[in-house]
């Protein structure tokens, strides 16, 4: 569940300033890699389709206001590892649309995504889509407006199984709702939520944990969630290749019932 997928004759794709808009077959496996150093991208990465996808052991750095990346329509597993999402003025981090397929983020990191109510609306993890199964370990962002905003069910209806969040910690202090979660046209009556170690620094204008996470309390669906930064600080930080975190020797292990 957590490792990277059983690639069958993969097609190799370096990313480049020349080659970050992709449009991939959704019946091939493709690994995504970069050169060594910082990848300076003049628009967001576009990965759309592709059916097991490895992106791994890369630092993108967008020059110019937008978005880090869009992940769309992978019909397999998209495995995304030891990625820095850089930009010195990021207008989001990354937008999912995956109805049906599993995505697996381990040790993911990003640089502040700027926005607000009355402009852009920023958030590191956007989703509208999918996915059918969500697996994080390891994600280390900060906002001025919000963090994972996830409505699996907006714009598409697909049946939603788990969501597995762990050792995230979000910069919220400049921000509004950092976790937010909708179940949108039923479609996630059976999903299962799990979290561990997720970490929130709110704004301090919001202490209420009612301002920063959606739904609200009395709402029990976040109440694992840690107010403040861990105490042994970000759980995903920079490195030569890219970003290194938390579970770099092993994977984490499976949820009852769920395969690894």
């Amino acid at each position: 569940m957590w490792e990277r997928p059983a690639l069958v004759h993969p097609q190799t794709i370096m990313i480049s300033s020349a080659n970050h808009d992709l449009k991939l077959s959704q019946s091939q496996d493709y690994v995504l890699r970069c050169q060594p150093g910082t990848v300076a991208l003049d628009s967001r990465l576009v990965v759309w389709g592709g059916h097991d996808v490895e992106f791994e052991d890369c630092h993108l750095h967008v020059t110019q206001p937008d978005w880090a990346a869009y992940l769309q329509r992978q019909t397999g597993t998209l495995w995304v590892h030891d990625v820095y999402f850089g930009g010195s003025h990021l207008t989001g981090g990354i937008q999912m649309q995956e109805p049906g397929a599993t995505v697996v983020m381990r040790d993911v990191l990003f640089d502040r995504v700027y926005g607000s109510y009355k402009t852009n609306h920023a958030e590191l993890l956007q989703t509208w889509c999918g996915p059918t199964r969500l697996l994080i370990d390891g994600l280390t962002g900060s906002t001025t407006y919000q963090g994972l905003f996830m409505l699996p069910n907006q714009w598409c209806s697909t049946p939603i199984s788990v969501f597995d969040l762990r050792h995230i910690n979000i910069d919220d202090s400049q921000g509004a709702v950092a976790l937010w979660l909708g179940d949108v046209n039923g479609g996630m009556s059976a999903m299962r939520l799990n979290l561990r170690d997720v970490y929130v620094e709110p704004n301090s204008g919001r202490k209420w944990r009612g301002w920063w996470l959606w739904p609200q309390p009395p709402a029990g669906t976040w109440s694992p969630v840690i107010a403040g930064a861990p105490p042994g600080g970000t759980f995903v930080q920079s490195s030569s290749t890219g970003a290194q975190g938390v579970d770099e020797n092993s994977a984490p292990e499976a949820l009852p019932g769920e395969q690894n």
